[in-house]
């Protein structure tokens, strides 16, 4: 499934539910921060409230504090209902100490009585550092494994690449810790929808161009009635791109399709554009509008009744095959950074 859904449902929980009448108190110092207003926030979904402000005195210290009744994520921050500043986890009657230099931005910050903030620290700095995407994936991984009965887990799911597992491991963990709440809930709904996307893959038909087969040739003609086949490309890497005028997300699609043509066209890639369109004044302008501007575009304007659809057995597009200089496929449904991944692999840079 959409990585970024899932992400994002997790993410859009931290909320909370009620507040007790004892107070958990920051007691902060900002090294260069005289006279600077420190915001203390409450993250609430996509939204942040502030719950508390104080300036910062000559002497660099500043104090804030707020009832909490549940365990839940606040920030602090220089600028009211700035959420992308200093993410905190708050108990309640914690009594949490942070030191900064001019504000929460550098992630280089000392934080004391809170083994949850230290973690998030902990986990930022290396975040900070010159790493890799995929080293900082399974250092995130890691994180969840190691401390899945922590809030901390959901600092850490949106790094990794692939959260299946991580998801399963944070469930587990905050299900002991936190059952029955919206953190909990969210995990295992995470985990319902991960199921469903992979039986859905699992009951896809086959594709008639599996990897390793000889892509089967197309016959059709350009806006101004050329015959341009399949297999005259043969030689370079060709991406079979199959669209439609009024397909979103193809029109969507199409500026990255443009960037990697641009990027590698020097040196043997090439794009076949096979339009589902019926009326050819609207592919020919969308050819226009979107800059598509490669000389392989063809089409029988027959719509979803495309000789395309019957001999490359799709049934949605955007749809691609990509295939070598033999014709051979090396790739099925190719899009957005996958594409360029793929790519930078045959290619380089």
């Amino acid at each position: 499934m959409n990585k970024t859904l899932i992400i994002t449902l997790l993410i859009g929980l931290f909320i909370s539910t009620g507040y007790s009448q004892e107070n958990t108190v920051i007691k902060g110092k900002m090294k260069k921060g005289r006279g600077t207003v420190v915001y203390l926030n409450h993250n609430k979904g996509n939204q942040v409230v502030k719950v508390d402000s104080c300036k910062v005195n000559f002497l660099g210290n500043y104090k804030l504090e707020t009832p909490v009744e549940t365990d839940d994520f606040f920030s602090l921050s220089t600028v009211e209902n700035d959420k992308e500043t200093q993410l905190l986890i708050l108990k309640k009657e914690e009594q949490i100490k942070i030191k900064t230099t001019t504000d929460f931005k550098n992630k280089d910050y000392q934080v004391s009585g809170s083994k949850d903030n230290e973690l998030i620290q902990q986990y930022y700095l290396v975040k900070s550092s010159d790493i890799t995407k995929d080293s900082m994936s399974k250092y995130a991984f890691n994180f969840v494994k190691d401390n899945s009965t922590s809030l901390v887990v959901f600092v850490a799911l949106n790094d990794i690449i692939e959260p299946k597992e991580a998801i399963s491991i944070a469930a587990k963990g905050i299900g002991e810790t936190y059952p029955k709440t919206l953190y909990h809930t969210s995990l295992l709904t995470a985990q319902r929808q991960i199921a469903q996307a992979e039986r859905t893959k699992r009951n896809q038909p086959k594709p008639k161009t599996p990897v390793g087969s000889i892509a089967p040739e197309v016959n059709m003609t350009s806006p101004d009635g050329k015959l341009i086949t399949l297999e005259s490309l043969r030689g370079k890497y060709v991406l079979i791109d199959f669209w439609a005028s009024w397909c979103g997300p193809c029109r969507r699609e199409n500026p990255n399709v443009v960037n990697l043509y641009k990027k590698y066209k020097d040196q043997g890639f090439e794009v076949y554009s096979v339009s589902l369109d019926k009326n050819k004044a609207a592919w020919m302008g969308a050819i226009k509008k979107d800059n598509l501007i490669w000389k392989s575009h063809v089409s029988d304007l027959r719509g979803w009744g495309s000789a395309a659809t019957q001999i490359y057995g799709f049934r949605g597009i955007p749809y691609t095959v990509l295939i070598d200089k033999e014709g051979k496929v090396i790739g099925t449904r190719l899009r957005g950074a996958a594409l360029g991944k793929k790519l930078q692999e045959i290619f380089g840079n």
